[in-house]
């Protein structure tokens, strides 16, 4: 948990929702639904597998965009965890000792 000035940050929560969003992106773009119609003779009339192709088709373009979307946004928060880790890493590092050590010691 990060703390700032107003705000905190459960980082481990943010890489949780970055890695999940990968895996969604990932999964997603190893499934297409313009297999999914099958072939003609499946639907008995060429009209209705037809229909079926262009839904099928139009709905797999606007996932691709959604896809593209939330790949950008797991990205980001990928970036956003290394950023608070890191500062977080840097900031431990000024710090010679615990503050609170004396305190917790009975000092």
């Amino acid at each position: 948990m990060t703390h700032g000035s107003g705000f905190s940050v459960d980082v481990d929560a943010v890489a949780e929702a970055a890695t999940g969003i990968t895996q969604s992106v990932s999964d997603q773009r190893s499934f297409h639904l313009r297999d999914l119609c099958g072939d003609s003779g499946l639907y008995g009339h060429q009209g209705v597998h037809d229909a079926l192709m262009d839904f099928c088709v139009r709905w797999s373009d606007g996932l691709d965009v959604l896809t593209d979307d939330a790949d950008r946004i797991g990205e980001t928060l990928t970036k956003v965890v290394a950023a608070y880790r890191g500062t977080d890493e840097a900031t431990a590092r000024t710090l010679g000792a615990d503050p609170a050590q004396e305190v917790v010691d009975g000092g």
